[in-house]
């Protein structure tokens, strides 16, 4: 299967049975990636929810996108008040080629207050799945430019497996 996308935070999960005693909800520490982080997670000015995975998948489609987060710095902090007080860098300033639709949706996706963002998961995928080049990428499409362009390692784990499963 290609073109799969599998979303981890490895910083974060850990095996506790009672997360008040492991200290993780301390005052005064910041749990989590600064380069991901929604502004109200950044600011701990009102709960995280939902909307702040939002802005966390945003984030990561912006780096797909330009190559480049939407916030960098080497200081964690000043990258955690970016995200709370600068707008990021439209798409189109690193990549005139960004179709405009895909870009109002990443952009909506990084708004600073929750309720611009998309409410749920499934208003962003209709969001998607309205623009333009929704359903132009076909799965033969993903493996031909995987077969050609992929990582020569997931290559040869692909011709084993296929080889294996012709057996």
């Amino acid at each position: 299967m290609y073109d799969v996308v599998k979303l981890l935070d490895f910083g974060l999960a850990k095996p506790l049975a009672n997360f008040a005693e492991a200290g993780i909800t301390q005052d005064g520490t910041i749990t989590g990636s600064p380069l991901f982080m929604s502004p109200e997670q950044a600011s701990g000015d009102t709960p995280a929810d939902a909307r702040s995975d939002i802005y966390a998948l945003g984030v990561v489609a912006y780096y797909l996108l330009s190559g480049k987060p939407p916030f960098m710095d080497e200081n964690p902090m000043r990258v955690l008040i970016s995200h709370i007080q600068r707008d990021p860098p439209a798409l189109s300033d690193h990549d005139s080629q960004i179709p405009a639709d895909i870009e109002d949706v990443v952009m909506r996706c990084l708004q600073k207050d929750p309720e611009h963002r998309f409410q749920d998961t499934e208003a962003m995928y209709q969001a998607l799945a309205d623009c333009a080049a929704s359903g132009l990428w076909t799965r033969e499409m993903a493996r031909n430019w995987w077969e050609c362009n992929g990582c020569p390692h997931k290559k040869a784990l692909d011709v084993a497996v296929f080889e294996a499963s012709s057996v």
